[in-house]
């Protein structure tokens, strides 16, 4: 795992946005909307492997009381999109109205995200390369990218709440989200032919 390039991807990310706040405290707007951006991002690839996955596991995880097949995939593929970017919209609506996007760094941001689009393209490409010999897990998949909207939704809620400042309040949750769904993704390639707990889904 240490040696996997997308944990070293990961890892020289987290650092430089850290690194990048200490000495920009005022380049934390770029910081966040980055972030935004790469979830658009994961959210985008993450349907599309949804809508093309063919080995896969439901392990008990249902939509409207039925088993999700091979036949209704596609639906579920389809609510994941709406769902995750309905969230997305409230929080691209959060940051215009507190962030703005005068102040940003352009060019970082075009960097970050740019690198982070190649970086999700190599990864769709090894999954679907490892498709062969591991069967993915459809709930782990569908509720993986959702660790990324906790550290948005406590960003706007605590310093709100208790007063705080949410730059490096936001930059530790989104750390550990990150490396979080990094384990998780990792650990389905590990016991993909094991079983979860049952999961439900209501469109």
């Amino acid at each position: 795992m240490l040696s996997n390039p997308s944990l070293l991807f990961l890892v020289a990310g987290n650092l430089y946005c850290i690194w990048y706040f200490q000495n920009h405290p005022d380049g934390f707007a770029t910081v966040v909307w980055i972030y935004w951006f790469q979830s658009i991002i994961i959210g985008l690839f993450n349907f599309l492997f949804l809508l093309t996955v063919k080995n896969f596991n439901t392990s008990n995880f249902t939509m409207n009381g039925k088993p999700v097949k091979a036949e209704n995939k596609g639906c579920m593929a389809w609510f994941f999109l709406v769902h995750y970017g309905f969230f997305h919209l409230g929080y691209a609506v959060f940051l215009l109205v507190d962030f703005g996007v005068r102040s940003l760094d352009f060019q970082l941001l075009w960097i970050g995200v740019v690198a982070f689009f190649l970086e999700s393209i190599m990864n769709f490409i090894r999954q679907k390369q490892m498709e062969s010999r591991v069967s993915f897990q459809v709930s782990t998949l569908f509720f993986m990218p959702y660790l990324r909207i906790v550290p948005m939704h406590l960003m706007i809620l605590l310093p709100a709440f208790f007063g705080w400042q949410p730059s490096m309040l936001f930059l530790i949750l989104k750390m550990a989200a990150d490396f979080l769904s990094f384990i998780l993704l990792q650990k389905q390639y590990a016991n993909s032919g094991m079983n979860e707990g049952g999961n439900t889904l209501k469109s």
